[in-house]
């Protein structure tokens, strides 16, 4: 009886602790979900506006790349001004500086202008994601992390999707789009900082090694810049191209809505499959299809009110999106301990140089061939690298099943993937952040 009793009593001690785990979870889920919201209105927005300013294709591309330089200057200072002043300060702070920028697009309304407040914000982003992923790895026992960063990854995706209807809530042209992403970025202050202060250590990243982890991983370093370049376009110029194919506001939110729904949908499927049948005959599969949905979007200038166009803005993001998670979890097959965090951070950076890249690469492509030069560049991306993919199939064999890690999806952002490894410690290293 008495084991019974303390056995009670222990379950009933573990559920009070769980709580406040739960609590905090929720609350940044919660946080990052409105940071999205805000973000990803801004995105479409800005392109929208600019083609309405009557901006010339390159000088949109350029403006949508500085974000992704941001992006990448962002991943260098963030974890270090976490460790100095803490996660909480320091996402109430890059929150704050967003919001502001976010009216700034507003008030100045000139591509030099957009082009440093999109370096900014891209700095900015990369920071608030980089404490939200940090505090997500190292708070949540290594047993369940692969379920919360699934979790994550689909509050992620579906605040993207979400986001893009608000740009019908009022004129691209006016100010009224600029406050509601400047309210969304500030709200999502809010459920964190009414946590408790304090918080677990960042991840020391590590750039080196580069070469190293191509020599691991050729397919997955290849992958993550494809995914960076296809989808850095996609993000960047896919509203300057629906809005030149003559859609509507409400046909602009939708064709970019959908693409991440397509994401959200086929991103487990297709990681299913890969534990399955290994991660490169998906990857390949995923790539050939992304190609084939490209140049039908190509046919798809030609009929924008179709609803063929939309099903396979569907399917463009669902297979070319989730190439990320694949190359993490083909990475992830061949890596050891000691090479997590150069994997982890050089994976981050490759696909940080391809998203930077993509845009304005695509932007070019549109100059010359107009608005199906958007797809006819992604197509040509995604189609090298069913070649280069079919080459390596030829030089190395597959991972034998038993030895693969269990795929989890994961977002093209920071670190999430780095503790899902099975060497993996299940803390993320780093000083603990001051309350």
């Amino acid at each position: 009886m008495a084991e019974v009793v303390a056995e009670a009593e222990s379950r009933s001690v573990g559920a009070v602790r769980a709580a406040p785990s739960l609590l905090s979870l929720s609350a940044l889920l919660l946080g990052v979900a409105i940071l999205v919201l805000g973000n990803g209105l801004q995105g479409t927005l800005l392109g929208v506006r600019a083609g309405t300013e009557g901006m010339a294709a390159d000088t949109i591309g350029l403006i949508m790349s500085a974000y992704f330089v941001g992006y990448a200057v962002g991943s260098f200072l963030a974890p270090p001004l976490v460790e100095r002043v803490g996660h909480i300060r320091t996402f109430a702070a890059l929150a704050s500086i967003a919001s502001a920028i976010a009216l700034a697009h507003a008030m100045f309304v000139d591509p030099a202008a957009w082009t440093l407040l999109r370096v900014a914000h891209g700095a900015c982003y990369a920071g608030l994601i980089m404490v939200v992923e940090s505090w997500i790895n190292a708070s949540t026992d290594q047993r369940y992390r692969g379920r919360v960063l699934a979790t994550y990854s689909v509050v992620l995706y579906a605040a993207w999707a979400l986001s893009q209807p608000l740009l019908n809530l009022a004129p691209p042209t006016g100010f009224v789009l600029f406050c509601i992403v400047s309210i969304c970025l500030s709200l999502a202050l809010v459920p964190i900082a009414l946590m408790r202060a304090g918080g677990p250590g960042v991840i020391a990243a590590s750039r080196r090694g580069l070469g190293r982890l191509y020599e691991i991983s050729p397919v997955g370093v290849a992958g993550a810049l494809v995914v960076g370049l296809v989808t850095g376009a996609l993000w960047g110029m896919g509203p300057t191209f629906a809005q030149r194919i003559g859609l509507s506001d409400a046909g602009i939110s939708a064709f970019m809505g959908l693409t991440m729904l397509g994401a959200l949908a086929l991103q487990w499927p297709l990681g299913w499959l890969s534990d399955y049948v290994g991660r490169r005959p998906v990857m390949l599969g995923a790539c050939l299809a992304a190609g084939t949905a490209s140049l039908a979007l190509v046919w798809g200038v030609e009929r924008p009110s179709s609803p063929l166009l939309y099903a396979l803005s569907f399917l463009f993001g669902g297979f070319s999106i989730t190439m990320y998670s694949l190359a993490i979890a083909h990475v992830n097959d061949h890596i050891e301990a000691d090479e997590l965090i150069a994997a982890a951070s050089g994976l981050v950076l490759v696909y940080g140089v391809g998203a930077a890249l993509g845009p304005f690469s695509a932007s070019l492509a549109m100059g010359h061939l107009g608005p199906s030069g958007l797809f006819l560049f992604t197509a040509t991306i995604l189609f090298g690298f069913v070649a280069f993919d079919i080459y390596r199939m030829l030089r190395r064999g597959p991972v034998p099943r038993a030895v693969r890690e269990t795929f989890v999806g994961v977002p093209s952002t920071t670190h999430a993937s780095l503790p899902l490894h099975k060497h993996g410690t299940g803390r993320a290293p780093g000083k603990r952040a001051p309350g």
